[in-house]
């Protein structure tokens, strides 16, 4: 089991280190909503990172039973990792150039006047129905369920990779929570640089992540 909580862990930190969901909370823990909003847009991503995750190993357990062979499974972590790296090559070759600014998406600048329900409703849809988040969840759902663990080892794994997953998320709510409005300068300077720094630190994640996949994918080919 401890072998298959080291497969897992990079995408957890993978996610965790996704600038656009760290930015959105924290403009809402800065927004009026205040540290409520962060606190529902935190589980709602842990809802929907557990939903996906075990949705996606037992679609792995499935397709390895069906087939008798771990090798479609395999296959399957080859096509994702594939799809990761083809996507950080895209993002670097549009990281902004010079003084550019990166473009962010226009449902942003709506965070100020959220509500504590519009905050959860928020983080379901970064989430769900968000394609990378759900490839991530896809890489760590499949390793688990290729892994050939028992029930509650599955169980085990899986709230491993969605606690490192919501870690990036739980760092700037948690210190609002504990230390309030002093918190106001670091986060700001901290949502600046992700802002800056979005498409690079998004390529580097894709591109190690998709390395991962690729090399659990030619380990079950083995």
């Amino acid at each position: 089991m401890l072998e298959v909580v080291g497969y897992v862990i990079p995408f957890g930190v993978g996610v965790a280190l996704s600038p656009l969901p760290i930015i959105a909370v924290l403009l809402l823990v800065m927004a009026p909503v205040g540290a409520r909003g962060g606190v529902l847009f935190l589980v709602a991503r842990l809802l929907s990172f557990a939903v996906l995750t075990a949705a996606f190993a037992w679609a792995s357990d499935l397709i390895d039973d069906a087939a008798s062979s771990t090798t479609p499974a395999a296959v399957l972590r080859l096509v994702v990792g594939a799809g990761l790296v083809l996507w950080a090559v895209v993002k670097w070759h549009r990281r902004p150039r010079g003084d550019a600014e990166p473009k962010l998406p226009g449902w942003m600048s709506s965070i100020d006047g959220m509500s504590a329900g519009a905050a959860f409703r928020l983080g379901f849809v970064m989430t769900a129905v968000n394609p990378k988040e759900i490839a991530f969840a896809a890489g760590a759902g499949l390793t688990v369920g290729g892994a050939m663990l028992g029930a509650g080892e599955m169980v085990i794994v899986g709230a491993v990779f969605v606690v490192i997953a919501c870690a990036g998320i739980a760092v700037p709510v948690v210190a609002v929570l504990v230390g309030g409005e002093r918190m106001g300068p670091v986060l700001a300077e901290s949502r600046a640089w992700l802002v800056r720094n979005n498409p690079i630190v998004l390529a580097i994640v894709l591109l190690v992540l998709g390395a991962v996949l690729i090399g659990s994918g030619l380990s079950g080919l083995a």
